[in-house]
Formats: structure tokens, sequence, C-alpha cells
């Protein structure tokens, strides 16, 4: 029997497993002390702590479910949505650039769209995330466009790029995650920095958590001194999510920016 499965590409989702893993075993371990026979107040003391790790476990959990494949697939209908939002006008060769490629998911969306596009993916692709360059290159050979795609590692808040090199821009959840510049403001204006006078660009981020980003409003009046147009669009009037998605730990706090320099 002759088995030519073709190989499949993997795109893991935004939350770490690990990450889920360290919550599940904090949670138990706490609800196991509730079960010893120790002091009445230890047991109900760890009763307690364990309620929000229980809780945050259990987001987590959900949200890798539908961010996945097997489960909602929200994690690849968000990156249609960013791709809709290319307009990638002429005729499509000019340069592209993901910040924050992760998996290669969108990049690679992008570049079945514009078939006349160069792309490049960008990501620091740490230890403690659950990408590679390796499996970028893998997923972009897989799909047919790997001729069209370079993966570089890089920092976000500090890009190998000359000004103006880019016809378009994006990024996915990505400059919140920054740890080499506080301010994660200047990190947005480091990647209008590689883009060209009237190129295009849609960043998706956290941008009203204003822990990260500060006021939404200031944000934006701040960037409109770096571009010639730019729009706002909450991700949850975009498109329909479950509300447990909507949680201001997962993209309750999610919009969209974008425009033109």
């Amino acid at each position: 029997m002759c088995d030519n499965v073709k190989a499949k590409a993997k795109y893991n989702t935004w939350i770490r497993i690990y990450k889920l893993l360290i919550f599940w075993v904090i949670s138990l371990t706490l609800l196991l002390v509730t079960v010893l026979p120790v002091h009445l107040f230890l047991r109900v003391f760890s009763g307690i702590i364990a309620l929000p790790f229980i809780y945050i476990s259990f987001i987590l959990s959900y949200s890798i479910y539908q961010f996945a494949a097997i489960g909602g697939n929200y994690q690849s209908k968000i990156h249609d949505l960013l791709v809709a939002k290319v307009n990638g006008d002429g005729d499509g060769k000019g340069r592209i650039l993901d910040i924050g490629t992760g998996s290669g998911s969108l990049i690679i969306k992008l570049a079945k769209t514009l078939p006349k596009s160069i792309l490049t993916g960008i990501d620091y692709w740490g230890e403690n995330w659950e990408y590679s360059k390796a499996q970028c290159q893998q997923n972009a050979k897989i799909e047919g466009v790997s001729d069209r795609i370079i993966f570089l590692k890089a920092n976000a808040a500090e890009l190998p790029f000359k000004d103006d090199e880019f016809a378009i821009i994006v990024s996915c959840l990505t400059f919140h995650e920054v740890k080499t510049r506080k301010n994660k403001t200047e990190v947005i204006k480091e990647a209008l920095r590689v883009l060209k006078p009237g190129g295009e660009f849609v960043f998706l981020d956290l941008f009203m958590d204003r822990k990260i980003f500060g006021d939404e409003k200031e944000l934006l009046n701040d960037l409109k001194k770096h571009v010639a147009t730019v729009k706002n669009y909450k991700l949850a009037e975009e498109m329909k999510f479950p509300k447990l998605l909507l949680n201001k730990k997962v993209l309750g706090n999610a919009t969209i920016l974008s425009g033109r320099k």
C-alpha cells in the first residue's frame, strides 16, 4: 500500500503550554493541601489561594482550545481578518514585513494572498516560546511559499533594517511581549520607521490595556505624528468571539490599528 500522505503545517497557538502546566500544577498542589491532615487554617487558606489559579488555568485551557485548529480555530480566523485588512495596492510586488511571526501562520497567509510579494518574518523565538525559525521554514515549504519568505531572528525593538524598506508591515499580538523596551509605543514607532512613505500597516495588539500602552487616545495622537492616517477597530466588533475569549486577560483589550505612513 502506497503512503503518500502530504505533510501538514503545524501552527502553535499563542498561549504557551508550559505556562498552562505551571498554573495547573500550582492549582492542584494547593487543592491537595486542602485535603491533607494539616491545620484547618492552612487548608482553608490553600483553598482560597487556589481559586484564582484554577480560574486562570481554566481560561488558558479554554483559550488554547478555541485558538487551535481542533477547536474554534480563532487564531487562523484572526489572521484571516488581518490579511483582509491589507489592501495590497498596485502590482503586489512590494516587500512585506511580519513582526513577531511566531510559527508563520500570518505571513504564509499573506504570501498566498499576494503571490508577487517578497516577505520577511522576524521573531525573537526565545526559549520560553514554542515556536522556532526552523518550524516557520518548514511550514512555508509545506505551504509552497518558502521561495518568497525570509525568516530572521531579530528584536522588534531594534529592527535590523534601514528606514523606509517595506511597503506593508503587519504584526499580531507582539508589541506587548517585547521585554527589551519598557515603552511599548516606542516599539510601534520602530516598526513604522522601516515602513516606506505611503506604505501600509496593520497591527493587532492589546492597545486598550492602559497598563501596557497607556491611554489609547494618547497613543493614537502620538502615532498620528508619524503616519498620514491611522484607524482603530476593536477586535470584538470586527468578528464574533465566545464570551470567555473576550476576557481582559485574553482578547478583551485587543484592537487593530491600520493606516498609511
